[in-house]
């Protein structure tokens, strides 16, 4: 690690705060939730960070949904294009 530049301690529990949040780690952003109070940041500092890394958790989630939601259209228009047209 590069000793010229460090992250100042609001600035790191902030990060941390976001990492928890997207990595769904609960006992983390207890931590990094109370660490970042501790070390003066404002409330609604804390909220950001967390409302940055509910979009990092969200965009995963998105994309799995619209994959699956793709995957069953096709099969459905597939299956239905190979059924006999009744006449």
């Amino acid at each position: 690690m590069n000793e010229e530049f460090k992250f100042d301690d609001q600035t790191r529990e902030l990060i941390s705060v976001a990492a928890s949040v997207a990595a769904n780690c609960m006992p983390c952003l207890r931590y990094h939730f109370a660490e970042a109070r501790k070390f003066g940041c404002p409330i609604e500092a804390i909220q950001e960070a967390g409302t940055i890394g509910l979009t990092i958790k969200e965009r995963p989630r998105s994309d799995m949904a619209k994959l699956f939601t793709d995957l069953v259209s096709r099969e459905m228009e597939t299956t239905n294009s190979n059924e006999p047209q009744n006449k």
